[in-house]
C-alpha cells in the first residue's frame, strides 16, 4: 500500500469506531431510567452528524420506549443521505451559511417541542454545523442581516468560539434558547463536539446549554477584528440595546437539562492513535489542537516532523485551523493547510518519504467537495512537472485548484460526523 492507501485506510477506519450512531445508542442505554420516567419523549436531532445520530436514539427507544415517542423526530441536517430505516421529519437546511430553510428549520423544533409538558422528555442529539442548520434571527434583524454578519465572521480570522459568541446574541435559538423552549420538560442533550476546547456553549452555538457570555461580549469580538462598524444597522443595534439591558441576555443556568459529550476531536484522535499502533507503527501524539492560521500551523508541523528519528512513524494530531482570506481562490482550511506543508516540504530539501492526510472529520473542507487533501510523493512528482507555481496559489487561497491538478485532494462526501479536522502524517 502506498503511505496515502494507508492514512486513507487509518481514516476510515476511525469514521467506523466513532460511528454516531454506535455512539448514541452506547450513550443511551446510561439514560435508562430517565427514558422509563418520562411520559413522552420527544427526539430532535441538529447537524452534520444528525441523521446517524437519530439512527442510535432510535434503535434504543424501538426497542425500549417506541409507544412513548411523540409524533414523528425531527433531524435537521445538511444535504446528505438518508438510509435509515426509521421514521423521521429529515429536513434539509443550509451550511456554511443560513437562508430561509434555517429559519423554516427552528420554527418547526420549536413548533414540536412546544406540546411538551413537565412529565414529558426532550432529547437533543446536537453535532457540528447546527449554528447554520439552525438559524431564527432576533426580532428587527433580518435573514439577509444575519446572512452578511455570517460572512462577515467567516471572513475574519476570528475563531469558532467567537463566531458562535456573536450569533448567541442576534438569535431567538441559540445560546440556551432552544431548551428554555422546552421547559418545562426535562430534557437530555448527546453532543458529538467539534469545538476543540468542548465549550459546550459554543457547540453548535450552544442551543441547549446555559451560555455565559454576554451582548458586550459579541460587541468586543466585532471591534476585536474590526468589523463592528461594517455590520449591518440592525445587528450593531440590537447588539447595543443588549448591551444597555434593553433585551434579554441569553440564559444563564438550566435545572431540567443533562449534557453530555459522548465524541470530539481528541477522542478521534485516540481512535486513530489505538488502530495505527496496533499496525506495529510508532505513534507521536501531537496534543496541542492546531487552531491558529493554517499556514503557520501546517509550519509547525512540518518542524514536528525534522524532530522524529525512527522509520514507520505516525504523527496524529488534530484541530481547527483558520484561512485569512485575501484571495480569490477555492479551498478550505484542510486544503490550506496541506499545500503549506508542502511549501515547507520541498524548501527544507528533506529527502525522507512522507505523507501529510489533512482532512474534516465531517467530510466537507470549506465551501468545496472536497474533504482536503494529500502531500506525498505522488503530488511532488505531479507538481515537478506541472509548471504551477505554489506561491501564487496559496497568496490566492487557491489550495483547491492546486491539489486539482496534482490529483491530491480528498474527496470521500459527507461521513455522518464532525469532531473538526484530522491531520495524519506518516514518515516511512
Amino acid at each position: 500500500m502506498s503511505l496515502r492507501d494507508i492514512a486513507h485506510s487509518l481514516f476510515e477506519e476511525a469514521i467506523t469506531l466513532q460511528r454516531p450512531s454506535n455512539i448514541v445508542l452506547k450513550s443511551s442505554e446510561k439514560y435508562s431510567e430517565d427514558f422509563s420516567k418520562a411520559d413522552r419523549i420527544f427526539p430532535i436531532a441538529i447537524g452534520k452528524a444528525s441523521v446517524m445520530m437519530m439512527d442510535g436514539l432510535l434503535e434504543y427507544l424501538n426497542k425500549n420506549h417506541k409507544s412513548k415517542i411523540y409524533k414523528e423526530p425531527i433531524v435537521v441536517s445538511n444535504p446528505q443521505t438518508n438510509s435509515s430505516i426509521y421514521n423521521f421529519k429529515h429536513i434539509i437546511s443550509s451550511h456554511p451559511t443560513p437562508d430561509k430553510k434555517s429559519v423554516a428549520a427552528s420554527k418547526e423544533i420549536l413548533n414540536y417541542i412546544s406540546d411538551s409538558n413537565s412529565s414529558d422528555l426532550v432529547v437533543f442529539l446536537i453535532s457540528g454545523g447546527g449554528s447554520s442548520l439552525l438559524s431564527y434571527p432576533a426580532d428587527g434583524i433580518t435573514l439577509n442581516d444575519k446572512i452578511e454578519l455570517t460572512d462577515l465572521l467567516l471572513a475574519s480570522g476570528c475563531n469558532i468560539n467567537e463566531i458562535n459568541t456573536v450569533r448567541k446574541h442576534v438569535s431567538k435559538i441559540k445560546g440556551g434558547r432552544l431548551n428554555a423552549a422546552a421547559l418545562p420538560s426535562k430534557s437530555i442533550s448527546l453532543i458529538i463536539s467539534d469545538v476543540i476546547n468542548d465549550d459546550l456553549s459554543s457547540i453548535a452555538s450552544g442551543p441547549t446549554v446555559a451560555d455565559a457570555t454576554t451582548f458586550i461580549d459579541a460587541i468586543n469580538v466585532l471591534e476585536k477584528y474590526n468589523i463592528f462598524e461594517k455590520a449591518p444597522t440592525s445587528i450593531k443595534k440590537y447588539l447595543q440595546n443588549g448591551a444597555k439591558k434593553k433585551l434579554l441576555e441569553t440564559p444563564k443556568q438550566f435545572s431540567n437539562n443533562i449534557t453530555e459529550i459522548i465524541s470530539s476531536n481528541n477522542v478521534f484522535k485516540e481512535t486513530l492513535s489505538n488502530l495505527a499502533k496496533n499496525k506495529k507503527y510508532n505513534v507521536i501524539n501531537i496534543n496541542q489542537p492546531y487552531e491558529e492560521l493554517a499556514i503557520s500551523d501546517a509550519q509547525k508541523l512540518f518542524v514536528e516532523t525534522t524532530k522524529v528519528k525512527s522509520s514507520n512513524t505516525i504523527l496524529i494530531s488534530g484541530g481547527e485551523t483558520l484561512v485569512n482570506l485575501t484571495g480569490k481562490g477555492r479551498g478550505g482550511r484542510n486544503q490550506e493547510f496541506a499545500l503549506s506543508f508542502l511549501k515547507h516540504y520541498l524548501s527544507s530539501d528533506d529527502n525522507r518519504e512522507i505523507c501529510l492526510y489533512s482532512v474534516g472529520t465531517d467530510g466537507i473542507d470549506g465551501p468545496t467537495d472536497a474533504a482536503g487533501a494529500i502531500v506525498d510523493t505522488d503530488t511532488i512528482d505531479s507538481y515537478n512537472s506541472s509548471g504551477l507555481n505554489l506561491d501564487q496559489y496559496l497568496s490566492n487561497n487557491d489550495s483547491y485548484t492546486f491539489f486539482d491538478k496534482v490529483n491530491s485532494l480528498i474527496k470521500i462526501g459527507a461521513t455522518g460526523t464532525n469532531v473538526a479536522d484530522i491531520q495524519i502524517t506518516i514518515i516511512k
